[in-house]
C-alpha cells in the first residue's frame, strides 16, 4: 500500500494543511506518506492500485476548485485507489469546492472515501483587509492532524469506505455578511458588463530591488525576468507574488478584498466527513 498526497498551493497555505494531515497519517500508520507538490509541475504519469490511499488538496477559487490544480492532477490513474479531498478556503464558503475535486478525482479512477474543508489566509488578504490572516494556525493544523490520525483509524481497520461529498456541509455565515457579499457582486458583474476593468498585480518600481522572488514564485510563468509585467492570459491571482515579495513592492488592487474583510471576520473551524 502507498500513501499520496497532492498539493496545488502558490502561497504556501494549502501545503500546510496537507503536510499536517499526512503527519497524522504517517503517524497513525507508523509509515511514511509521498508528497507531490503540484504548484509548478503536473504530476508525472502515475498509476495507482486499489490498495493505495490518495488526498489531495487545494485552495477554493470562487466556489470551484482552482482549475489550474485539476490540470496538475490530469496524469494520475486512480485504478481504485480509495481517495480523500481537501478543499481550503478563505473563511467566506467553500460551497462546492470538495464536490468539485472529489468528482474531478473520481473521473480519474478514485474512489471517493473523505472529504475536507479547512481555512486558511485568504490570498487577498493584507494588513489593511484581514481575510482569515495568519491561518492555518496552531488550531487548524492540530486540526488537521487529527484528521489524518481519523484517516489511519479507518485504514488500520479496513474501514475506509465511499462517502457522498456533497454531504460536507459549510458553517453558515451571518444572513447579514451573506447579503452584503451578494449585493456587491451583483453590482461588480453590472459594472464588468459595462465597464469591465482586468484586475492584476502591480509593482511599485521604486520599492522593487529585482530580487526575482516573485518571478520564481508564480506558478503559471506570468510574469517577466524583470519583475515589471504580468501577463493577463496567464495570472490566476494566487497572489503569490505579493505574498512572497520581500520589500512590499507587489499589490493587487482587487475590490473583492474590503468587501470579504468586512463580512467574513468570524473564525470558522475544520469540517470532515469520512
Amino acid at each position: 500500500m502507498g500513501i499520496y498526497a497532492f498539493s496545488f498551493s502558490p502561497t504556501g497555505t494549502s501545503a500546510k494543511i496537507l503536510r499536517a494531515v499526512s503527519s497524522g497519517v504517517a503517524e497513525g500508520l507508523n509509515t511514511d506518506v509521498t508528497s507531490v507538490d503540484l504548484t509548478f509541475n503536473p504530476a508525472d504519469d502515475i498509476e495507482l492500485t486499489e490498495r493505495d490511499i490518495v488526498i489531495a488538496g487545494a485552495p477554493v477559487y470562487g466556489g470551484k476548485i482552482a482549475p489550474l490544480a485539476k490540470l496538475r492532477l490530469n496524469a494520475l490513474r486512480g485504478n481504485g485507489a480509495k481517495c480523500i479531498v481537501v478543499a481550503i478556503y478563505g473563511n467566506r464558503a467553500f460551497e462546492n469546492a470538495a464536490s468539485d475535486l472529489a468528482g474531478f478525482m473520481a473521473e480519474g479512477g478514485c474512489l471517493i472515501c473523505g472529504a475536507a474543508a479547512f481555512v486558511g489566509e485568504h490570498s487577498y488578504s493584507t494588513s489593511a483587509t484581514p481575510i482569515a490572516a495568519g491561518r492555518p494556525d496552531g488550531q487548524d493544523l492540530s486540526d488537521a492532524h487529527k484528521f489524518g490520525m481519523e484517516i489511519a483509524s479507518l485504514i488500520l481497520q479496513d474501514k475506509l469506505r465511499e462517502v457522498n461529498p456533497t454531504e460536507l456541509s459549510d458553517v453558515p455565515s451571518p444572513a447579514e455578511s451573506i447579503a452584503n457579499f451578494r449585493k456587491f457582486v451583483v453590482a461588480y458583474q453590472q459594472q464588468q458588463s459595462t465597464n469591465p476593468v482586468t484586475y492584476l498585480p502591480t509593482v511599485d518600481q521604486s520599492l522593487c530591488d529585482g530580487c526575482g522572488a516573485c518571478y520564481a514564485a508564480c506558478p503559471t510563468g506570468a510574469i517577466n525576468p524583470e519583475c515589471e509585467e504580468v501577463d493577463p492570459a496567464k495570472c490566476i491571482k494566487c497572489c503569490a507574488c505579493v505574498k512572497v515579495c520581500p520589500q512590499e513592492a507587489r499589490h493587487l488592487a482587487t475590490p473583492f478584498a474590503g468587501i470579504l474583510s468586512e463580512n467574513f471576520n468570524l473564525r470558522k473551524s475544520p469540517r470532515w466527513i469520512l
